[in-house]
């Protein structure tokens, strides 16, 4: 007889598919948290000082603008696992060989291709994680995402102990990219196939994205992303040198956070959202977001700081993994049609606005004081998600549909 939905060898393949996905997500992380532990040696190597480096980190906006460009074009009408099979094999060429580089340009050069390649890959993963989470029948994508955030600390990990053995930062990413490429060619057979299925002109792809369903989550993902890199950019600056905490205590900050939006990300995420819904999920929890990290700033000092950091990642672990699961189910449009309106939004809320924004509003009324715009956007989430119309949630209350 042949082998039905719920066969052994279908329950098989699924975890194979949920495996390769995974990995996915750690090959797009692993590299970020190695670079951030790198950072001082990479800068003593191209002789950059303090604004070559930002300008270092703000020229690869370049590659983000191309790289959404890219996905606009590709989504919903090329096949996701070539797309993100290719798009992860030039993720781990393209470190190695611009921590290779041994002038400010080249550096500035392999910045750009790595923000560009790592758009086109972001695409395809998210669709195919959906998939995944489709055959599942129950919310994964909390899952998926701490397996970002674990990435993220491994890579970390590596980057520091690469540190203490003198190992040199392109030797470091070399070994990590080969190890991490021969898990992809051994697991990429088992991603999940979908080949774009939209019909018709790139136009009409184009104009079945941008309609008022799909506008309420774009603003979503522009705020979660507003809100995700200004806690990243900011927490340890404003531990260690606004409340005068020193350099360790603002490590010891950004550390907790991040460790305890990936803990609940992996253990109460997908959980929740099964058991509440993810417009329920998404009001409560940013609720509890703004309220919690809002009361710590209040409250001032640098041991209320590293609790609202905390509250704060605790709280938006759940937002962005219901805003791919709400764009990728949206009636008429393919899930990585879907997944490329999240990156659109998101891109210029984590790459321009976060960096400008509090920047600009910690130069007229301190850090502390910029940090509330974090309380807002937060309130904004909730507001939205308040908002939500069943036809936005595909008449399913945002619970995942079988």
């Amino acid at each position: 007889m042949a082998p039905t939905r719920h066969t052994p060898i279908d329950a098989a393949k699924n975890r194979r598919a949920r495996l390769s996905v995974a990995l996915l997500y750690v090959i797009m992380s692993m590299p970020i948290g190695g670079w951030a532990a790198r950072v001082p040696d990479l800068r003593r190597q191209v002789g950059a000082d303090d604004a070559l480096w930002g300008l270092a980190n703000t020229v690869p906006s370049a590659g983000n603008i191309i790289g959404l460009c890219t996905i606009l074009l590709l989504a919903g009408r090329t096949g996701n696992r070539p797309l993100a099979v290719i798009g992860s094999g030039l993720v781990l060429l393209t470190v190695p060989l611009t921590a290779l580089s041994a002038s400010f340009t080249g550096m500035v050069l392999g910045l750009t291709t790595w923000a560009l390649v790592a758009h086109i890959m972001d695409m395809p993963m998210g669709a195919l994680a959906l998939d995944v989470q489709r055959r599942y029948r129950r919310p994964l994508m909390g899952a998926f995402d701490a397996c970002f955030g674990l990435g993220t600390l491994a890579g970390g990990a590596t980057g520091t102990l690469a540190a203490a053995l003198d190992v040199r930062p392109w030797v470091q990413f070399a070994v990590t990219s080969a190890l991490l490429g021969l898990c992809l060619a051994a697991t990429a057979r088992w991603l999940p196939e979908e080949h774009g299925r939209t019909p018709g002109t790139l136009r009409m792809s184009l104009r079945r994205r941008f309609h008022r369903r799909m506008l309420p989550i774009t603003a979503m993902a522009f705020l979660s992303g507003y809100v995700s890199e200004s806690a990243i950019l900011w927490n340890a600056v404003y531990v260690a040198d606004t409340l005068r905490a020193g350099p360790v205590a603002g490590g010891v900050s950004y550390t907790l956070a991040a460790t305890a939006g990936t803990l609940a990300a992996l253990v109460a995420v997908d959980r929740a959202t099964a058991r509440l819904g993810i417009v329920a999920l998404v009001r409560g929890s940013t609720l509890f977001a703004a309220a919690g990290f809002g009361l710590c700033l209040a409250i001032g000092g640098p041991g209320a700081a590293i609790a609202g950091f905390v509250l704060l990642a605790i709280g938006m672990a759940g937002v962005n993994p219901s805003i791919y699961t709400l764009a990728g189910t949206q009636e008429g449009l393919s899930p990585s049609e879907g997944v490329s309106m999240v990156e659109i939004g998101q891109m210029p809320g984590a790459s321009i606005a976060a960096p400008a924004m509090i920047g600009a509003l910690s130069g007229l009324i301190g850090l502390r004081f910029a940090l509330v715009s974090i309380v807002v956007a937060v309130v904004l989430l909730a507001v939205l998600a308040h908002r939500l119309s069943p036809a936005t949630t595909g008449g399913y209350a945002g619970r995942p549909p079988p």
